[in-house]
């Protein structure tokens, strides 16, 4: 019976995705720019995490120290290239804030630190970190498609 509510789980999880995405795309057509915080971008952000995070608590929760989808971008950066460029950055701007905790980059809310100034390093990284870097730098479908493919 388990089985029979993760069958109806997964195309939902896929339509909240393209929902999103055609929210972005959408957005990008009317105002010609897609602002990196905007809102439909959190709700793309939001609905790639639940997806990924399905398939965590499915297959590979013992995997990992945590079910963050952070351990998960780490893990397959040592065979994946695109997903090793998007680590290094992660683990740079959680490096530039020492009160971070590393694989943490989901629990945040607001804006990222952009800025080496001073007044601006207490401020949290943004939800989603990984997920927002890697669509922004244009490897969260290769990245996607690398899981997918070594799932």
């Amino acid at each position: 019976m388990a089985s029979t509510n993760e069958d109806d789980y997964k195309p939902k999880l896929i339509a909240a995705v393209k929902k999103e995405v055609k929210q972005v795309m959408e957005e990008s057509v009317t105002k010609k720019f897609v602002h990196e915080e905007s809102g439909s971008v959190t709700s793309l952000c939001s609905a790639v995490e639940a997806c990924l995070s399905q398939g965590l608590r499915r297959r590979a929760l013992g995997l990992f120290k945590t079910s963050s989808t952070t351990a998960l971008l780490h893990k397959i950066a040592k065979h994946c290239p695109e997903a090793d460029i998007i680590s290094k950055k992660v683990i740079e701007m959680e490096n530039s804030d020492v009160n971070r905790r590393s694989s943490s980059s989901s629990d945040s809310t607001t804006k990222p630190v952009l800025k080496k100034n001073s007044s601006l390093q207490n401020i949290p990284l943004p939800k989603y970190l990984w997920i927002r870097l890697a669509l922004f730098e244009k490897q969260l479908a290769k990245i996607i498609d690398y899981l997918v493919s070594n799932a």
